[in-house]
């Protein structure tokens, strides 16, 4: 069998749509990273992906394949049912193409099994190892194709809110239409020193650039929303390119009352709901915050935290901590093109902001507007 040809695909032609991308790796190599929209039907788990390679490692090649073919036997008629049902349930024209790490083995047989049952597939050629290239490449070559406007506003001001806003009318705004990409929802992660709290998922670096490569890739407006983010959100890198459109974009400055930044942070991070791993995640963090606070502050902050006033700990850190750092690394000194108010309801912040946008882009980029 192993003369046997399987006809492959690039990993770029893949990013370009028609393929329904079935990933074969393990689970923990899927979660790591993965193509978005890929569908994962490991031919292995993790156990046995790591018992397979205990084998090629003491007994030769020969002996691993032996072992693996062992290992999928029982479960190999479900797994080839999955397969062709998730062939059939495609939309005319549109075939599965199938991704391992390296382009190797893992797909190889797995095309050539569902050929037995008259399924003919391509395999990604390099697999996902080719497909991660294809994107660190096209971060490190992009460039903003059109005017960004970078927001800058202190914590709970209605930044994300007005990103997420924009992006959900924009296919309703007569050019230019903005083009806004949550950062901070991509990472999950707020940015901040406690942002992860209260997140669904936590989110890695390879699956972060993957999602935001597809919200580079094709522009979608006349003019980019980006958040003024710092290097890194969290544990996340940004991009060097995304950081310079963000450090080079036209500053915005976003306000908003304390009472309502403090309302809307709080209905965000939900404290009453955390769990004890998020209590003790955020003692950490106001114990870091602490030692550029004085003892007395952070012992009120502590003592609030306990007696549930989440209300009197988050103004406390808003006024005390984040607002003045903000203020001294991203409000000082810079020329703001527009200053913009958010109120309760983002949708009508997003309404009243694409008014004054296009009248910046117009003067900046008339052709945008066309």
């Amino acid at each position: 069998m192993t003369d046997l040809r399987v006809p492959s695909v690039s990993a770029a032609e893949v990013m370009e749509g028609g393929f329904q991308v079935v990933d074969v790796r393990s689970p923990s190599e899927f979660a790591e990273g993965h193509m978005p929209g890929a569908v994962n039907l490991p031919l292995f788990d993790d156990d046995q992906r790591a018992l397979i390679g205990t084998v090629y490692r003491k007994d030769g090649a020969a002996r691993a394949r032996m072992m693996g073919v062992e290992l999928a036997s029982p479960g190999l008629a479900e797994y080839l049912g999955n397969l062709v049902e998730l062939a059939r349930s495609q939309p005319r024209g549109r075939r599965l193409a199938i991704m391992c790490w390296r382009g190797g083995e893992r797909s190889r047989n797995v095309a050539l099994l569902l050929v037995l049952v008259g399924v003919h597939t391509p395999t990604v050629a390099g697999g996902y190892r080719a497909y991660r290239r294809e994107v660190l490449a096209g971060l490190d070559r992009w460039q903003p194709p059109v005017p960004v406007l970078t927001l800058y506003g202190a914590t709970g001001s209605g930044k994300t809110a007005l990103i997420r806003a924009l992006t959900e009318i924009s296919p309703e705004v007569e050019r230019p239409q903005p083009w806004a990409v949550d950062l901070e929802g991509l990472a999950c992660h707020r940015g901040s020193l406690m942002g992860g709290l209260n997140q669904t998922v936590e989110r890695g670096q390879k699956e972060f650039d993957a999602l935001l490569y597809e919200e580079l890739r094709h522009p979608r407006g006349g003019y980019l929303v980006l958040e003024g983010e710092s290097g890194r959100i969290g544990a996340i890198h940004v991009p060097a390119g995304v950081a310079e459109a963000i450090r080079t974009g036209m500053p915005v400055h976003v306000s908003a009352p304390v009472s309502e930044r403090s309302g809307r942070i709080l209905r965000e991070y939900a404290p009453e709901g955390w769990d004890e791993k998020e209590v003790e995640r955020f003692r950490g963090g106001l114990e870091a915050i602490g030692r550029r606070l004085p003892r007395k502050t952070l012992l009120s902050l502590e003592t609030a935290f306990d007696d549930g006033r989440f209300t009197d700990v988050v103004e406390g850190l808003l006024v005390d901590y984040y607002d003045p750092l903000y203020q001294r690394s991203c409000v000082d000194g810079k020329d703001f093109v527009l200053e913009f108010t958010t109120g309760p309801d983002p949708v009508e912040d997003a309404r009243r902001f694409v008014r004054s946008a296009a009248r910046l882009i117009r003067e900046v980029s008339p052709e945008s507007c066309v």
